[in-house]
């Protein structure tokens, strides 16, 4: 379009021209972007979340008496992470959209690394405080950056399985550092303290995964040198059907707007809200709970297994069908609510019972499937949302509220209800059902949208229809401004 900055691709869009592309030739080449971008992605992910909550292995092995942590210092820690994450929102997306994503992705990893390892140094609250505060400024980019490097490389529909697979790791790799917490609190009698090797193994393996971002992973689909220049032009092309372009480097101050007057913008932030309300205090005090059952350290750790289990095998089950199927991510949203609604209200009504402790940690297991909806959220968020900038501004708020939710939720874990933790557990179980309601009032709105600009501008079938939207979506129009665009529920 005259007079307007392009996205990244857009020659190679541009030489593609209006005939299309075989459906063999599309699928060879995402064959290929995955078998080069996958692992790398799944290894950054999965550490990601490993780091976050190796606290909450480190204080089973007398981490809180090792620093002096008495009263609410250690909510406080935990909280202070995001503290960091919240502060560093709008600077990190910022950058994400003004700066090469790969590039701030791979120094962020590698920034946390040594922050992980740093813990090692610690004597005190003040100094655990400080590391919490720069580990999620660190940290701040990885899940907005993720969002937005997924969507660079897949169509909306493929996104789905993409996001389900790297935020799986979150479970995947915390099995892995369980087992690894429980071999490592064993060792003894040596000149560092058990928890210490949790952090320091974690920091050295997070360095490595960041160096090979650097080196290894692309930046945008006309970059990578993996690909010929055939094969890049039908990885534009792949991605310009999403009606969202690629890559633009400018910051436009009226897409500020188009994000603050859209309705989907406040219902995602109210179900953010009431999910990691409770995603907070469970990251933090999880163990803990466990703990209350009336199990041992060692224990703890690995009857909290199959809580991630749960975890991850739910977002590469919801992947497989909404790439099968299509059209379920707001109902990813929805439909793991009612297990995790299940398991809080059970935990709930045997307090005080006499309950099996055994029947009462199946019922907390249950309560994990809720993680799922995260992904599936951050995918509305990639695939429903058009217009660099105002996508960048609604992570940013999306994000504030992550933070805020989870800086919150430790604290309705007081030291005063340990071990039971009545008012949290209740708490949480009022959050999931207010969350509930927001996902559905999301995908009603999303459905009633779509079926209002096919009567007004008539229904999309082939690509050619699709044209004119995919060119503006190229010039990075938004949502609201692309009558093309229609909504994937």
């Amino acid at each position: 379009m005259k007079g307007e900055v392009a996205d990244e691709g857009i020659e190679l869009f541009d030489e593609a021209g209006p005939q299309p592309i075989s459906q063999d030739a599309k699928d060879a080449v995402r064959r290929k972007i995955d078998l080069h971008l996958l692992p790398l992605m799944c290894a950054l992910y999965g550490l990601n979340y490993v780091d976050k909550v190796a606290l909450g292995w480190a204080v089973l092995f007398n981490f809180r008496q090792d620093l002096g942590l008495v009263g609410t210092e250690y909510s406080w820690a935990s909280s202070m992470f995001y503290f960091g994450y919240l502060v560093a929102q709008y600077p990190a997306n910022y950058i994400l959209q003004r700066c090469r994503t790969a590039r701030v992705l791979s120094l962020s990893v590698i920034s946390w690394g040594v922050l992980m390892i740093a813990h090692l140094g610690l004597r005190n609250f003040a100094g655990l405080m400080a590391i919490r505060f720069l580990l999620g400024v660190a940290e701040s980019v990885v899940t907005p950056g993720f969002v937005l490097y997924t969507s660079m490389f897949y169509t909306r529909r493929e996104q789905v399985m993409r996001t389900m697979l790297w935020a799986a790791m979150q479970g995947a790799f915390s099995i892995i550092s369980s087992l690894l917490s429980y071999g490592l609190g064993h060792i003894t009698n040596t000149a560092l303290k058990p928890w210490m090797y949790i952090f320091l193994v974690l920091g050295l393996l997070s360095m490595i995964v960041g160096f090979s971002w650097l080196f290894f992973m692309p930046e945008t689909p006309n970059k990578a040198k993996f690909l010929t220049h055939e094969e890049q032009i039908i990885a534009v092309q792949r991605v310009a059907e999403n009606m969202m372009g690629i890559k633009g480097y400018q910051w436009k101050n009226y897409q500020i707007w188009h994000a603050i007057k859209d309705v989907k913008t406040w219902l995602l932030l109210a179900f953010v809200l009431f999910i990691q309300l409770p995603n907070g205090g469970l990251t933090s005090f999880g163990s803990l709970v466990i703990s209350g059952f009336g199990f041992d350290s060692f224990r703890t750790l690995l009857i909290g297994l199959p809580s991630s289990v749960v975890s991850a095998g739910s977002m590469v089950v919801w992947g497989f069908f909404s790439l099968k199927y299509g059209n379920l991510r707001t109902l990813g949203m929805i439909i793991p609510l009612l297990p995790a609604i299940a398991g809080i209200a059970a935990v709930y009504g045997t307090i005080g019972t006499g309950a099996n402790k055994y029947g009462r940690v199946v019922a907390y297991w249950l309560i994990n499937s809720y993680a799922v909806t995260w992904p599936f959220c951050l995918t509305i968020v990639g695939q429903n949302i058009a217009g660099h900038t105002k996508r960048a501004f609604t992570n940013t708020l999306l994000f504030i509220v992550f933070a805020a939710g989870n800086i919150a939720g430790p604290f309705f874990f007081r030291d005063q209800d340990a071990p039971k933790y009545v008012l949290a557990i209740t708490t949480i179980l009022v959050f999931f059902c207010a969350a509930l309601l927001c996902a559905i009032a999301l995908r009603y709105y999303m459905l009633m949208e779509n079926k209002k600009r096919d009567r007004q501008f008539g229904a999309l079938e082939t690509t050619q229809e699709k044209l004119d939207g995919m060119r503006l979506g190229m010039h990075d129009k938004t949502d609201l401004e692309n009558p093309d665009f229609r909504y994937v529920l």
